[in-house]
């Protein structure tokens, strides 16, 4: 989740490269896959408005459930699962989890996501942070719209309070990952994010059924682990052709987005907290396993007025085709949303979309694919 409030400012966009070895230069990444754009010229930023749909208690992510085009369901940090119409008027509660958790800037209910087979299962999964502090990854079956007794799926001690990562998301194989910060304080100062045994500092990828490790899983040492080297993946994101974006939040100087293809997201080390993106952070630790190292697509500094960044999306809607391609994303507290496109070595130079909002907090998406922003207080669709 985003650190504290800092003066806003234009960001200034350091592009790099992804791809394995020794991160000590940048090697070019794999080149991107059929289905990424290339060459896509920049959106223009007089074309885009942002249209409000409601004010929220922090809210922190929006989406559809597999198989209703009707509603959106919202997530408050607080600890409510709203149902929402697509104009976004609300019309009930799912899950109330407010007395449970524990309520902080970094804490609170973090996300949902919904089993593929909805349809049939009804099956909804949550990730929180309940009164002790401590992660839980929680199942639920919602029935006439209220979500039953919870089934738990993960459960992970949190040594500080920061750093929690939260966000659940769905592979193409139907497994469910989970993003978890580096534990939090300051540095990693258990090297989390390095340590294969723990689930510290990594995306865990689990059995949606039961919690239990995936048996291709690539760790013997640990096996939920799918990757490593984390900081705070706050927010990650698939294109439709199986690239992965991830916005992973950084310590005092860097912020880093990384991109990665799908021959490379299996076990792979994004670095931290040897590195903070393509700098060295740590000098007396050395990276740990044999997974793809994988170098930023993008970095900027908190010179040039980010803090902490907010990874997006890549819009695949049909109402803005001039965005089509594009991987929108932001900062906490710069609020301008941005834009790139995947290229055959890395990403575009990031060029604005002429909006911003405060306390830019998660993106998400409706039934069609349109592009939805979350600020500290409210939810807009990108029109």
């Amino acid at each position: 989740m985003p650190r504290s409030l800092a003066p806003l400012a234009l960001l200034l966009l350091l592009t790099a490269c992804g791809g394995s070895g020794t991160k000590t230069t940048a090697p070019t990444p794999a080149p991107s896959q059929a289905g990424a754009p290339t060459s896509a010229a920049p959106a223009p930023s007089s074309a885009f408005s942002l249209t409000k749909l409601g004010s929220f208690d922090s809210p922190v992510w929006a989406g559809p459930a597999p198989g209703d085009p009707e509603h959106l369901f919202l997530v408050e940090k607080p600890g409510k699962v709203l149902v929402l119409g697509s104009d976004g008027k609300v019309q009930g509660t799912v899950l109330d989890l407010t007395s449970q958790l524990a309520h902080g800037n970094e804490q609170g209910l973090l996300s949902i996501a919904f089993d593929p087979s909805y349809p049939s299962n009804h099956r909804m999964y949550a990730d929180m942070t309940i009164a002790n502090g401590d992660t839980r990854v929680m199942a639920y079956t919602v029935t006439n719209g209220r979500a039953g007794a919870g089934q738990q799926l993960l459960a992970v001690d949190q040594p500080y309070a920061n750093h929690n990562g939260g966000l659940l998301l769905f592979d193409r194989t139907g497994k469910l990952l989970v993003g978890l910060g580096d534990g939090g304080s300051g540095g990693d100062p258990q090297n989390h994010a390095q340590d294969l045994t723990s689930d510290l500092g990594k995306i865990l990828r689990l059995e949606p059924s039961s919690g239990a490790a995936v048996p291709d899983n690539p760790y013997r040492e640990n096996r939920k682990v799918w990757a490593y080297g984390l900081r705070n993946p706050w927010r990650f994101s698939f294109d439709t052709n199986g690239d992965l974006y991830v916005g992973d939040v950084g310590q005092d100087k860097v912020e880093e987005l990384d991109v990665v293809p799908p021959a490379q997201q299996r076990g792979a080390n994004y670095g931290w907290s040897v590195y903070e993106g393509t700098s060295r952070f740590k000098r007396d630790k050395d990276l740990q396993g044999g997974g793809s190292l994988i170098m930023p697509a993008l970095t900027y500094t908190h010179a040039s007025g980010g803090c902490s960044i907010t990874g997006g999306e890549v819009y695949r809607g049909k109402a803005l085709p001039q965005l089509v391609g594009h991987y929108v994303f932001g900062d906490y507290c710069a609020g301008k949303l941005l834009q790139v496109t995947r290229t055959s070595t890395g990403v575009t130079a990031s060029t604005p979309l002429g909006l911003s909002v405060d306390g830019l907090q998660a993106f998400g998406h409706d039934a069609n694919g349109e592009l939805l922003v979350l600020s500290a207080d409210s939810l807009y669709r990108i029109a």
